[in-house]
């Protein structure tokens, strides 16, 4: 039985340095996840650092994964991985993904065209082959630690959500008390971030702006959209008259005011003119891109097309965030 199998994996987990407490294996609302024993008592995953895996060292060999042989894991952590992967991720796990692309491939293909090109909502919508689910796959179930990307056996099973957040102090670690499944924020990221890395629809505080380039007050302005480091105020870089931000903050529903506030501050630093209009306009773009994208779903149904109107409704939701200004 799988709970066996699974009680017997983490029974090998525990003893090259992992924690694993009050859990197992469950269906929830994303499918198959982490859930408490004894919902009264704290849960504890924490993947130890012999036990994180450079994505880089990752091998997929006739379909089976392997780690490369100039990987830093011990033998016995190689084996475990090894294993792991073939019983509870990548070997039974993957089907996930590429359930995902083939409801993309449903779409006719204009509008496949339309939703990666003109509306920009991901290699969902490309032609898939091998090496584009497995890099969906693991993008999706690995974590920055430090400097590198790594893989983290069993706490990549917790499902996202608003209870939790990682520890990444020392290994990767998830602990709480979860009355039901258990979850993690797997970023703060926009509902749009969130759908084009893991392909699901969550609703998430913020709004971030999609990458653009225009101008404000006569310089050149370049949105990016690398939020990757997470930092309360975006970077403003200047080349000449140009201008680059690393994010844009355009929408938060705990603090209406700050979105403005923050666009503000950063141009004015710049001296740049306009501002306020500046503003409206990048709201009003991404605004219409995500109406946009409902609009041309209208007669189409199926899961993505379910999950595309919920991300973009949750998206539009958090833009409408931003009401007044608040001084930074």
């Amino acid at each position: 039985m799988m709970d066996d199998r699974f009680q017997q994996m983490l029974a090998e987990f525990r003893a090259l340095g992992g924690t694993a407490e009050n859990i197992r294996l469950g269906e929830g609302a994303f499918g198959r996840g982490i859930f408490p024993v004894d919902p009264a008592k704290p849960v504890a995953v924490a993947v130890p650092e012999n036990l994180l895996m450079d994505v880089s060292d990752l091998r997929i060999e006739g379909g089976a994964f392997r780690v490369a042989q100039g990987s830093s894991l011990g033998a016995a952590e190689r084996r475990f991985v090894e294993e792991y992967e073939a019983s509870f991720s990548w070997g039974n796990g993957r089907g996930d993904i590429e359930a995902l692309f083939e409801q993309a491939q449903a779409l006719p293909a204009e509008i496949r065209h339309q939703l990666r090109v003109e509306f920009r909502c991901g290699e969902w919508f490309a032609e898939p082959d091998a090496h584009t689910v497995e890099e969906r796959f693991f993008s999706s179930r690995s974590i920055l630690y430090g400097k590198r990307n790594v893989i983290m056996p069993v706490v990549e099973l917790i499902n996202h959500g608003d209870a939790a957040g990682y520890d990444t102090s020392s290994g990767v670690s998830v602990r709480g008390t979860f009355a039901g499944e258990v979850n993690v924020r797997y970023s703060d990221v926009d509902a749009y971030g969130l759908f084009l890395n893991w392909g699901f629809s969550h609703p998430q505080r913020q709004a971030l702006s999609l990458a653009l380039s225009g101008a404000v007050g006569g310089k050149g302005l370049h949105i990016e959209r690398d939020y990757t480091s997470g930092e309360a105020m975006p970077t403003l870089k200047r080349d000449g008259d140009a201008l680059a931000l690393n994010y844009l903050m355009l929408g938060h529903r705990q603090y209406p005011r700050l979105a403005k506030g923050i666009f503000y501050k950063r141009m004015r630093e710049a001296g740049a003119n306009g501002i306020e209009e500046a503003f409206d306009t990048i709201q009003h773009i991404n605004r219409m891109n995500f109406l946009g994208v409902m609009a041309l779903l209208e007669p189409f149904e199926g899961a993505m097309v379910r999950g595309l109107r919920r991300m973009a409704r949750h998206q539009l939701e958090a833009l409408s965030f931003a009401c007044g200004v608040r001084p930074v």
